[in-house]
């Protein structure tokens, strides 16, 4: 199997149009799972408030802090089970979901991986106040060159996630292995890709306000819990729309990986 950075590109396209109803599913289990860490964040908070035990202050940071949590293990599960799908398509689990290792798994990649931008994110920030008396426009020019950096890392530990779900292992070095040499096709195939990625997101933004607009009119309703108190039909709407078309962005984005990895892996296992 020859990789086609192009065909990788657009893949995430056909396994939206094959299995549909699973991204479907994906997307109510995506919304159930959201509103019950919500619930639990409030059912958490106010037992804080309840012992007194952070000031106001803090309160809305820590619950801030609750749901990103479990928006991170939602989006974990999720992304596990598109890989799951694509190459294990027989292993246990309802819509290819549940809570295993290899959810662990990918939750270490994205620690290791967070860890990694930060770090290269403090150099980048650190070089450039360092370069600002010497050179004009330094910090812009470092800034630019770490996200350079970023992605070409990004491109060739890509391979991670999908081989943690195929081989069962945390492994960078094979990743890195495997996409020796495809930097370029790999930097192809994510550049169309996010090309694609945002017309789409577009596209849906401008359904979703059309469609919201005029279930619920288009006027100005506020911010926060005024906007719930002036108009909660639309307040939902605009909350549940982002969740409910995440997994068919998680799709476009994360199968030219799995392409990507099946290409590679079959390339390397036939030299």
């Amino acid at each position: 199997m020859a990789f086609s950075p192009s065909d990788a590109a657009l893949e995430g396209f056909q396994v939206l149009r094959r299995h549909w109803r699973v991204v479907v599913g994906w997307a109510g289990f995506n919304l159930i799972g959201m509103v019950a860490v919500i619930v639990v964040a409030l059912v958490i908070t106010v037992g804080v408030v309840a012992t007194q035990a952070i000031d106001e202050a803090a309160l809305g940071g820590f619950g801030s802090l609750v749901a990103v949590a479990g928006d991170v293990l939602i989006q974990t599960i999720v992304a596990v089970g598109l890989y799951r799908m694509l190459l294990k398509p027989d292993a246990p689990g309802f819509l290819h979901l549940r809570i295993g290792r290899d959810e662990v798994r990918l939750l270490g990649i994205g620690a290791i991986c967070a860890v990694g931008l930060g770090a290269l994110g403090l150099a980048a920030y650190l070089l450039g106040q360092a370069l600002a008396d010497h050179i004009a426009g330094a910090p812009m020019l470092v800034g630019f060159a770490a996200l350079i950096v970023g992605v070409w890392l990004g491109l060739r530990f890509g391979l991670v996630g999908p081989m943690s779900v195929a081989e069962q292992r945390i492994d960078f070095a094979r990743s890195w292995r495997l996409t020796r040499g495809k930097a370029w096709a790999l930097f192809g195939m994510w550049l169309l890709n996010l090309f694609l990625v945002m017309m789409v997101w577009v596209a849906w933004w401008i359904a979703a306000f059309l469609v919201v607009g005029m279930l619920t009119g288009f006027g100005e309703h506020g911010e926060g819990a005024d906007a719930f108190v002036a108009h909660p039909v639309r307040y939902l709407l605009e909350g549940a729309s982002p969740l409910l078309f995440a997994p068919v962005i998680l799709v476009l984005q994360q199968t030219p990986y799995v392409e990507a990895y099946k290409a590679l892996s079959g390339e390397n296992a036939k030299a």
